[in-house]
């Protein structure tokens, strides 16, 4: 793997025919030559700052950008080790990050200056914006000369940390694999199914474009820019605030999100399946009797049916949706028929950062709405209904950050259930589960997707601050009636709920979650804990008045 991806980084330099496009100001368009220019660039950059006799340690923080893009590939290339920090931490806790692993220096972003003031190591800024560079600017810096080879680039090349949702992120140290499993009959047919699978999949086409909006901080995302390199894919970057626009203009077939952003786009979606005439509605239900929609996405009877019924319809998404993709935090079911009524299958997820391989992922051919498909890995159910997993110590760079039971599983801290044709279904997380003092169990996840106008947007916490009423901690703005107009929605929401799970309570916050108050993590996951201190003195309000 090492070597294929250096291989890769070398063969950019080659390459005018993939891009990437970015915004900054206006759209901006890198062929991956130009790519290549900047990522040498980079590293000679950084070598001027390396420390001599020792591994380099690079700390990069900032929301997602092309520079953070090309300092990260820079790091892999020129056998530097990056730690890559949350940019949603406080000032104290990036500090505190940073001086725990060790950088030798940190290249940030301009943006989070105020914020990096308890960092030890020298810091040094991208995207300053100023005509002239600051004495502190990296793109100031002249480099020195720095030959980059296969045998340069780190086994132990990157430490990253977990999202922080049930308290402190944790450290996750990623490595390269030990080497390629010995060739054999068996292995050599495995190959051949592989590549058969692949030249016969969207995945061989040229036109593929990966998203990317989330923050680079977060595994997943810096995962498949290296994936887009080795497969020349196509990468558009972006970010929370503008990917629906971008996702329009763009037309994305390949992306990985949160919940947040689908639940977004099946509204709209939803808005525009009203709008069809009465005709059109006729023939929409027609499709879905025929079950069209099941069909691939190259069949040309669901191409037929689709140039007539959702026209507008893949405007809201950009019209090309080979492999959507959702993990991180539970979806509301809702969004994944709304999607599939459509077309378009939203694969669902369950990985842990802290894990070297993906724990279960839907497919074309594993498919069931709101599962994560069939495990890749070896599943059981705990007693008290934890998702325990199999994966050896030593595929782990840590094996002390996670908990093995004496079969040699590892308890996930989520729970969830097998169904009888071995299909994975989560309920959420543990820590978050609320036991009532009469032993019932609320998942408060479950209850949140009920009131998916809120859900959609991050504006809902499910709590209980005294083991007795479940309460719901949700930002509603004035002009939509503020707060009786708040009592009446969840009023509305509560019959779809068991009676231990209805929402008896709720408080009104005055401002959103977001990643900038705390309350959000970079990849838009509420942090239950912070919130529900954060109104632990509020006044609650009853629903029923």
């Amino acid at each position: 793997m090492k070597r294929q991806l250096f291989a890769a980084l070398e063969k950019l330099a080659d390459n005018d025919d993939n891009e990437v496009v970015y915004r900054d100001g206006g759209r901006i368009r890198k062929s991956w030559a130009e790519l290549a220019r900047d990522i040498d660039q980079a590293v000679a950059r950084l070598a001027s700052l390396r420390p001599p006799g020792r591994e380099f340690h690079v700390g990069l923080i900032g929301p997602t950008s092309y520079e953070w893009m090309v300092l990260d590939l820079a790091c892999l290339k020129g056998g530097f080790r990056s730690i890559a920090a949350p940019e949603f931490l406080t000032g104290q806790e990036i500090g505190d990050l940073f001086r725990e692993a060790g950088a030798d220096v940190v290249i940030a972003d301009r943006s989070l200056a105020d914020r990096l003031t308890e960092v030890d190591a020298p810091v040094w800024f991208f995207r300053s914006r100023g005509a002239t560079p600051a004495k502190d600017d990296f793109d100031g810096l002249e480099g020195v000369e720095w030959t980059c080879t296969a045998d340069q680039v780190l086994d132990h090349y990157s430490i990253g940390y977990s999202s922080g949702t049930s308290g402190k992120a944790k450290r996750i140290d990623l490595t390269f694999p030990a080497g390629q499993p010995p060739m054999n009959g068996k292995r050599a047919v495995e190959l051949a199914v592989q590549y058969y699978r692949y030249r016969t999949s969207f995945w061989s086409r040229k036109d593929n474009r990966l998203f990317v909006f989330m923050p680079f901080s977060h595994l997943q995302q810096r995962a498949f820019v290296r994936l887009a390199l080795m497969r020349r894919i196509n990468i558009v970057l972006s970010d929370p605030l503008r990917c629906v626009q971008d996702m329009v203009v763009e037309k994305p077939n390949i992306m990985v999100s949160v919940p947040m952003i689908y639940e977004a786009l099946a509204t709209r979606i939803e808005q525009k399946l009203q709008r069809l005439s009465d005709r059109q509605k006729a023939v929409f239900r027609l499709y879905l009797r025929l079950g069209v929609n099941r069909l691939g996405n190259r069949n040309p009877v669901k191409r037929l049916f689709g140039r007539y019924l959702f026209d507008k319809v893949r405007k809201v998404y950009g019209g090309r949706a080979d492999y959507f993709v959702t993990g991180s935090a539970p979806i509301d079911r809702r969004t994944l028929t709304t999607f599939h009524r459509v077309g378009v299958k939203i694969y669902e997820g369950y990985g842990q950062s802290e894990l070297p391989r993906i724990i279960s992922l839907s497919s074309e051919k594993d498919f069931r709405i709101g599962s994560v498909g069939r495990p890749r890995v070896p599943v059981r159910i705990g007693e008290d209904g934890e998702i325990l997993v199999k994966i050896d110590r030593g595929e782990l760079a840590d094996p002390s950050v996670v908990t093995y039971d004496q079969d040699g599983y590892i308890h996930t801290g989520d729970l969830g259930h097998l169904d009888a044709d071995g299909f994975l279904f989560l309920h959420g997380r543990k820590d978050d589960v609320i036991v009532l003092d009469n032993g019932k169990k609320v998942f408060p996840a479950s209850v949140e997707t009920v009131f998916h106008e809120l859900k959609a947007e991050e504006s809902i916490c499910v709590t209980s601050f005294d083991g007795k009423r479940i309460a719901a901690i949700a930002y509603w703005p004035a002009e939509r009636g503020g707060r009786d107009a708040l009592r009446g929605y969840l009023a509305e929401g509560n019959p779809k709920l068991a009676d231990h799970e209805k929402v008896t309570h709720f408080v009104r916050a005055e401002e959103p979650f977001t990643v900038e108050n705390g309350l959000l993590t970079g990849t838009r996951k509420l942090r239950r804990q912070r919130i529900k201190t954060a109104f632990g003195e509020a006044k609650l309000e009853r629903i029923d008045g």
